[in-house]
């Protein structure tokens, strides 16, 4: 069986890979499976649902790559991280820790005690 990943975007409306998260994935997901699902609903069609069920399935599968191809270009080998969320940072040489201000994540420059 030939996987025409064309199909599978259009279901899920999405261009690219980087348009979508995993949360709205699963979104998206749950009401066309709620739509098609031969036993909720009596004009439910078990082909389509089990199209829309492979279309997720794949999508997921390619997402999750995605997601750790960036996270790979992130975390390279320039920094170091330590235990106590501190980070050494090699091509700028400082250290940084992370501080939670208002649920965001920031980096903040900082000398060791």
């Amino acid at each position: 069986m030939s996987v025409n990943t064309d199909l599978y975007f259009k279901i899920f409306k999405i261009k690219k890979i980087s348009e979508i998260t995993k949360h709205e994935l699963k979104r998206r997901y749950k009401i066309l499976a709620l739509k098609y699902h031969p036993d909720k609903k009596p004009y439910g069609n078990t082909e389509k649902f089990k199209i829309i069920h492979n279309a997720f399935e794949y999508i997921g599968n390619e997402l999750k790559k995605y997601l750790k191809k960036e996270d790979e270009k992130f975390f390279n080998s320039d920094f170091h991280f330590y235990g106590d969320g501190s980070i050494y940072n090699i091509k700028l040489k400082k250290w940084m820790r992370l501080k939670n201000e208002k649920n965001e994540w920031i980096i903040e420059n900082y000398k060791l005690k």
